[in-house]
């Protein structure tokens, strides 16, 4: 794989790469891992710093806190809970010294909610070119992942209507400051800014924080992990029936509100009399599990690696996924990949995704009627699957293949490095 490894100086890129944690914090801090990877298969420099990992540290990451986890990780959860998440830059330390030690070209940050200090990046980019990957709502909000119906964030953060609810669990309101922390951010005009979908950069420049629109950058997937496989055999494996039509959910935790697990069950109820077997791939839920009471199905809980889960993907024959709120999600472009068509919300990002009835079907948000319509005539025509099943596998290779990923990441470090812009 080789994708330009040089700079305009004549050498291989070095990079850091600063999220939360590793794969295990979620769909942000997988991105920055897999980007780590292509990084420097490709022939380049790339560490991934994080505050901390699910698992065994590879020879590409970095600890942010070293033996000092514990207490500055404790110290954060303190400074959160008293309305002050990410005010003091802990990690900066390291990153100045590695910064000069390691020599790097430039910083790509992407997940730091409840973690790492906005103002990190602030006195980083006098000295090197910083990117931010905006992963969710969080670098431009007073702290929430997503504003739901909250249009506070477009003037000023305040009373907080998810005060109480991670990331924003604290006693006392302050996202007006923390808002004010990110405006000084984004207003030093010299972080690049990124979002995975038109959506996400469009949120970011109502928020007035931006003197110029973040860059559209989208996510990848790893189309050799992520592929078709011959349902009949991985059921076998799986131990998932041969004869009944497989109706995926998934999510890192299908408790949660915002995935929107309760909307998709009202719509599985009107298709009971076509007895779909319901696969659930995700943090074990009694609460959902009670609501699905009649249905045959199968819970895996959470899981990790990639082949697992691709596995999983590949034996369903449709996702049913219906998020009141989403950026780019991966669950989307990994299940595309495996072929196996989508029915759900509209989205966020997701709509860039999915072209309408061509990989798959879209209804208006909360619209459970039109979602129950579609999910009862698509699970009604097997043909219908198949076809989308076919054109969504292409539409993935096309559009979203770890190859272009990495090309794109790496003609705008190239941009960053030589002071060019796009266009």
């Amino acid at each position: 794989m080789n994708h330009s490894s040089e700079t305009p100086g004549g050498r291989a890129l070095r990079i850091a790469v600063v999220s939360k944690a590793d794969h295990f914090g979620g769909g942000a801090s997988r991105v920055a891992s897999e980007l780590t990877s292509l990084l420097n298969a490709a022939g380049h420099h790339a560490d991934h710093w994080l505050s901390w990992a699910g698992g065994e540290l590879t020879d590409q990451q970095r600890k942010l806190y070293g033996s000092c986890e514990l207490p500055i990780r404790a110290a954060n959860l303190v400074l959160r809970r008293v309305g002050f998440p990410e005010l003091i830059p802990f990690e900066l330390p390291a990153l100045l010294f590695a910064t000069h030690a390691r020599n790097y070209d430039l910083l790509h940050f992407h997940d730091l909610s409840s973690a790492i200090s906005p103002l990190s990046l602030l006195y980083l980019s006098r000295s090197r070119p910083v990117a931010w990957t905006i992963h969710d709502c969080s670098p431009f909000t007073g702290g929430c992942l997503y504003p739901m119906d909250c249009r506070r964030f477009q003037s000023r953060c305040r009373e907080c209507p998810q005060l109480g609810v991670w990331p924003i669990d604290s006693w006392f309101d302050f996202t007006g400051f923390q808002q004010g922390l990110k405006r000084r951010v984004a207003g030093c005009g010299r972080v690049q800014y990124l979002t995975p979908s038109a959506w996400m950069q469009k949120m970011a420049v109502s928020s007035g924080l931006f003197h110029t629109s973040p860059e559209v950058l989208h996510n990848g997937v790893d189309l050799e992990v992520f592929c078709p496989r011959d349902k009949a055999a991985v059921r076998q494996q799986l131990g998932l029936p041969l004869d009944r039509q497989i109706v995926l959910l998934a999510a890192g935790s299908l408790a949660d509100e915002r995935k929107g697990a309760r909307q998709a069950i009202s719509a599985l109820l009107s298709t009971r009399d076509l007895r779909p077997y319901i696969l659930m791939v995700g943090s074990r839920s009694p609460q959902i599990r009670e609501l699905l009471n009649g249905f045959d199905l199968h819970e895996t809980g959470y899981l990790g690696r990639s082949t697992d889960l691709a596995q999983h993907y590949a034996a369903a024959d449709l996702f049913l996924f219906t998020s009141l709120a989403d950026n780019q999600p991966l669950v989307v472009l990994e299940t595309m990949a495996t072929g196996t068509p989508i029915v759900g919300f509209a989205t966020g990002g997701i709509p860039e995704m999915i072209v309408q009835n061509q990989n798959g079907y879209l209804a208006t948000p909360g619209d459970i009627d039109s979602l129950s319509a579609s999910l009862r005539q698509v699970l009604s025509n097997p043909a219908t699957i198949h076809e989308w099943s076919l054109r969504g596998r292409k539409h993935a290779e096309s559009l979203f293949s770890h190859n272009r990923f990495l090309a794109n990441h790496i003609a705008l470090y190239q941009r960053m490095l030589t002071g060019t812009r796009r266009g």
